[in-house]
């Protein structure tokens, strides 16, 4: 006797909540797909000078080694696109540097070689696709994009990036 007491007790709770849900009136949307905006890489022209020894700031790369990482302070834009784009120079125990001119994509973790120095004038590669810059603490584009350049998958502003590269925490903070 209590089973059907109870199964009509639930019957009618039941009954009463989608007669609720029957008798809301409000505004029925039909679904769609959420609207995306197509991504538009902005025109990118490296800058008309080399790095000047005094713009360069030094970061650390887990294998350093014999090499030393250097971002030109002086050149360092976030575009229209959301791409920061910045000189970067490698430069050997002996003295041989390469000078690139480099963009980075906070929002994809992406990175794209726009021009390399050479003989004093920057030369755009034939090929320069986004590639992907995985989280690697050995990789000087990783430790430069993860540690200084973005917060998240937003790009930090220019003098933020600076104040980083000058003045890094260290690691057990």
């Amino acid at each position: 006797m209590h089973a059907k007491c109870y199964s009509c007790a639930v019957s009618v709770v039941v009954l009463t909540l989608l007669s609720a849900c029957a008798n809301n009136k409000g505004p029925v949307r039909e679904w769609r797909e959420p609207e995306t905006t197509k991504w538009e890489e902005a025109d990118t022209t490296p800058p008309t000078a080399l790095p000047l020894d005094a713009d360069l700031i030094e970061f650390d790369v887990q294998r350093r080694g014999q090499t030393a990482f250097f971002v030109d302070s002086a050149h360092i834009e976030i575009g229209s696109d959301g791409v920061t784009r910045l000189p970067l120079v490698s430069r050997s125990s002996r003295g041989a540097a390469v000078v690139t001119y480099e963009g980075f994509r906070c929002e994809t973790s992406e990175n794209r070689l726009y021009a390399i120095a050479s003989e004093g004038q920057w030369s755009i590669p034939r090929t320069n696709p986004w590639r992907t810059v995985a989280l690697n603490s050995f990789d000087p584009k990783s430790v430069l994009m993860h540690d200084f350049l973005c917060k998240d998958a937003s790009p930090r502003a220019p003098d933020e990036i600076i104040q980083k590269l000058r003045y890094p925490k260290p690691d057990w903070q």
